[in-house]
Order: C-alpha cells, then structure tokens, then sequence
C-alpha cells in the first residue's frame, strides 16, 4: 500500500493531531460535529495529507489547532504550557485519524466524511486498546461500503425519490430480495433484468427509469441492441411492443 507520505514523519504526525484535537474540543470548547466540519475544509489539513514538515512535526498541536480555528474565522484561545501525562480520548482521535489517514492516503474530508470524531471519540472504549491498524481497517471498510452504497441501487433508489417498500410495491419483487441487492449480499450486476430471469417487466421499467433519473440517458437492449425510451414521460405508455427491449436490459451496463 502507498502511504501518504514518509514514516519518518509519522509519529510526530499523530501526535501532532492528537494535541490539536485535544486543544480544539477540551480548550477551544468546540463540539466534535464542529471541529469535524472545520478539519473537513482547512487547508492545515490538505498540507497535512501530503506531510508538509511544518505541520506534520514543524509546530506544536495546540498551535496548528489555534492556525485552523483563527482561519475558520473563529477567536482562538491561548495556548497552553504542559499536557497532561494521561492522554485523553480526543488525544487518542487525533492520534488514530492521523495514522489512519497515512495508512490509506485518503484525504480527511473523505475519512471524516465515514467517521466523524464523536464516532471516533465514541470508539474509544475499547477500540483505543487494539493497534492502530485495527482502528484504521474498520475506518477504511467504512469508507469502501459508503462509496459501494453511492454507485449501487440504494443510490439509485434514493435518487428517484422511492423506499424499499415502494420500489417493491411497483415493481413486483420482494421486498427481501432489494434488501439483499442493496446489502451487496445479492450481486446486482449479475441480475438480468428479463424474462428468461423471472423478473417483472415493471421491474425492468421502473429499474430503467431509476437509471434514467440518476444519469440523465437510457442504456441500450443487450440483445436487440434497440435504444430505450428517449424519456420518461414517453415511457409511461409503454406499450408490449417496446417492452421486449427493456425486458433485455442487463445492469452490468451501468453498475
């Protein structure tokens, strides 16, 4: 795996972040869903990603935090002159985000994004006894279901405005089997939308006009190779003659 930038720096990085996590929330008095939202827009945090010397290990936390929080526009308190011996679970979010974020190269903004720091405060108990790695594992297969769950059905039955219910509702199939297809327990890109697959031909409508919300064009028949409606509102009066085209539609097309 490549990492964000050299372990040389590492240590230093994570303890860094843990000072200036601990001072923004126990000193500064802000909430964890603001200091989330701030840490997910500075720019501190973007040269943070690439290990720029002066704030992975060039400065104290306490200051980096005062230099994010006076550029969010907010009045930073003053810095203080020891830390405590026993480091504190904001301490230790700091700690784990920072060597998360180096194990994954992902940027902050997309980490805090699938944990935000009062999950990450939260998981104190008992994940701050396991490694790091531990911790940065279950951060990044956060983050992979979050982008599955952007690309797959869930999204596009969010997209078109539909619950679970009402998408079984219309279009005939269990309500069950979208649960499974949105879990990724049922592969959707191996479901043929046709006949020869019992699917119901309003399932493959409505399914094709999901996909016709969601990426503004119609995909094409596997095997008449007939474009499908132009737009919804034709659609809506689809007779049985247009229907074998929608019926062969395959969902590897577009997932």
């Amino acid at each position: 795996m490549t990492h964000a930038y050299s372990e040389m720096y590492l240590e230093d990085a994570m303890r860094t972040l843990g000072e200036a996590v601990d001072f923004a929330l126990c000193d500064q008095g802000l909430t964890p869903a603001e200091l989330t939202a701030i840490l997910s827009n500075a720019f501190e945090m973007k040269q943070f990603e690439r290990g720029m010397p002066r704030v992975v290990c060039g400065m104290a936390g306490d200051e980096l935090a005062r230099d994010i929080i006076a550029h969010a526009g907010l009045t930073p308190v003053e810095c203080r002159e020891t830390y405590p011996f026993d480091r504190s679970p904001q301490y230790w979010a700091g700690w784990v985000m920072a060597y998360t974020q180096w194990m994954s190269s992902l940027g902050f903004n997309e980490l805090l994004e699938v944990a935000p720091l009062d999950w990450v405060i939260s998981s104190y108990h008992p994940l701050h006894e396991a490694s790091e790695d531990k911790f940065a594992q279950i951060v990044i297969d956060k983050w992979n279901n979050a982008q599955a769950d952007k690309k797959g059905l869930k999204a596009a039955r969010k997209a078109a405005g539909l619950t679970q219910k009402q998408l079984a509702a219309q279009s005939g199939v269990k309500l069950r089997a979208i649960q499974l297809y949105e879990q990724n327990q049922l592969d959707l890109r191996r479901a043929s939308v046709s006949s020869a697959s019992g699917c119901s031909p309003s399932l493959s409508f409505l399914l094709s006009c999901i996909i016709f919300m969601v990426y503004g064009a119609w995909g094409f028949s596997a095997k008449s190779n007939r474009k499908l409606p132009a737009n919804p509102s034709s659609a809506t009066t689809t007779t049985s003659a247009t229907m074998p085209a929608i019926l062969s539609f395959r969902w590897e097309r577009v997932f």
